[in-house]
């Protein structure tokens, strides 16, 4: 069986990206149905979402040698034991079935709380960010691929390269909340790979030859981690923007 770039299969196809799809649905619903939710509801969302059960899913792959994953690993339980252990908690219930919740819900020996930090950290256009945070207004979601924008509304725009985002998928917080920037991007990679949408058309990118130094790409992430208001009062002088993109 040969998977196609619009294949939904073909965009749940490595290990990174199977892991993204798994932590979205967990962080989804432990928002939506409590802190832990049973290991087969989210099987059942991966195979609603690729059309196949988790296990033959990673066998297809490993058959045609697009993944290269042992063969005892393919079940979704022990796939998350393996990879998912900085995104994902797991725990079998008092009727012997297994609970999975977000990982930040573990306690570490220490006592302290970990943070899934091993993903690194992408710089997404600021209305595919907002896109997945701000509650939706109307019956339907939809993000313009072609000229990257959203719109909440109760029928598809006519024209224009849209897809929708389904609510599971939007956290629905108020301007001035504050959100996780990790719980963010994992919220749209979930997305992104269920939808077959590439991760790429939702990044920012600098052009050949603009590419930002360290210090002016540190400045215009601080930036965006600031509130809307705040951020629309900064003023920063042309000469500190000229040095700093040519320091290294």
């Amino acid at each position: 069986m040969n998977l196609t770039h619009a294949d939904p299969r073909s965009s749940i196809s490595s290990i990174d990206s199977i892991r993204a799809f798994i932590a979205g649905v967990v962080v989804t619903a432990a928002h939506n149905r409590g802190p832990k939710v049973q290991l087969t509801y989210v099987g059942g969302e991966f195979t609603k979402a690729v059309g196949l059960p988790f296990e033959r899913h990673l066998n297809d792959l490993a058959e045609q040698n697009v993944l290269s994953i042992p063969k005892p690993r393919r079940k979704l339980a022990t796939f998350i034991d393996c990879y998912c252990r900085d995104l994902i908690g797991m725990e079998r219930s008092d009727a012997g079935t297994w609970l999975v919740f977000p990982a930040e819900h573990v306690e570490g020996t220490d006592g302290s709380v970990p943070h899934p930090g091993s993903q690194p950290m992408l710089r997404f256009k600021a209305a595919v960010w907002a896109a997945f945070i701000r509650p939706i207004a109307a019956t339907h979601r939809f993000l313009n691929l072609e000229q990257i924008g959203f719109t909440d509304v109760d029928q598809k725009p006519a024209e224009g390269n849209w897809r929708e985002i389904d609510r599971q998928f939007v956290l629905g917080v108020a301007p001035d909340e504050q959100v996780d920037g990790a719980t963010v991007q994992g919220q749209i990679e979930a997305w992104a790979a269920a939808s077959g949408v590439p991760i790429s058309s939702l990044v920012v990118t600098a052009t050949k030859g603009q590419e930002a130094s360290r210090p002016l790409r540190q400045l215009l992430d601080l930036i965006d981690s600031l509130p809307p208001e705040v951020a629309a009062s900064w003023s920063i002088p042309a000469a500190v923007l000229k040095h700093l993109s040519r320091a290294r």
